[in-house]
């Protein structure tokens, strides 16, 4: 099995290691190493709801056998009139923007209404992703109450905080740009004009937030409590040059009101 490589791989210079060069149960153990979680953008505008494709795709196209590893991880899913192959445990679906939740302004009636838009299976929709942003003030009870009423198979609510001072903006990116990374219990966050909090508090505040939730409502439907997890955010720096004479076309850039 030494010199079996993974179907659609080309060996390289034997004098180089490389992926290619690897027995195929390495290149396979490579291959399923590298898959993470993937990051949907979904946007609620005119209280319209649309989902982007996810950008993080690279490992599926690198070979056949990183297409089978890739697709054997996942569900070919319908949202709209689009299929996405989507691994309803792992990937988020990021809520970028909302207008039933505008930044600084409440409005009870749509906090509650769900949208239209692109249909979707709400058990698929386990994993939702908001900025820190999005939340509010304590005791956050109305951002969270409208994300668990839209999607309400929550599993885990994942909070965005954007890389650097507490009050930064929450980040303007392209799927493609945004990079996530671990959130320590001990950082202090704030959204911009808001008091400056530990984030490990805001988890603990959020997680009491969805209890008095459930009881309010008698348990709402079989609604069970998400867990609470934090990432930091940023912006993958560009660095390749446009091609001026065959440019691809791109997505437009995901702008935030304010």
């Amino acid at each position: 099995m030494g010199d079996k490589h993974a179907p659609g791989v080309i060996a390289g210079d034997p004098s180089r290691p490389g992926l290619a060069s690897l027995p195929y149960e390495l290149q396979a153990a490579v291959f399923e190493a590298t898959i993470r979680p993937q990051v949907f953008f979904l946007q609620i505008t005119n209280d319209v709801l649309t989902f982007s494709r996810s950008a993080d795709r690279g490992i599926g196209s690198a070979c056949r056998l990183s297409r089978e590893i890739y697709i054997k991880s996942k569900t070919l899913c319908k949202f709209g009139c689009n299929f996405h192959w989507v691994n309803p445990d792992n990937d988020i679906f990021y809520l970028y923007k909302d207008d039933g939740v505008r930044y600084g302004v409440r409005n009870p009636e749509s906090m509650t209404r769900p949208p239209k838009g692109d249909s979707f299976e709400p058990s698929l929709l386990r994993n939702i992703a908001v900025d820190l942003q999005y939340l509010g003030v304590h005791p956050r009870h109305e951002a969270a109450n409208r994300v668990w009423s839209i999607f309400p198979s929550l599993k885990t609510l994942h909070v965005f905080v954007p890389s650097g001072p507490p009050q930064t903006p929450a980040l303007s990116v392209t799927p493609e740009a945004l990079v996530l990374s671990e959130l320590r219990g001990a950082l202090v966050v704030a959204a911009p004009g808001l008091d400056k909090e530990l984030w490990s508090a805001v988890k603990y505040q959020l997680k009491r937030t969805f209890d008095r939730i459930l009881d309010a409502r008698n348990g709402w439907n079989g609604r069970v409590k998400p867990d609470v997890v934090g990432h930091l955010t940023s912006a993958r720096p560009k660095i390749e040059e446009a091609d001026t004479e065959n440019p691809e076309p791109i997505e437009p850039l995901l702008t935030r009101e304010s």
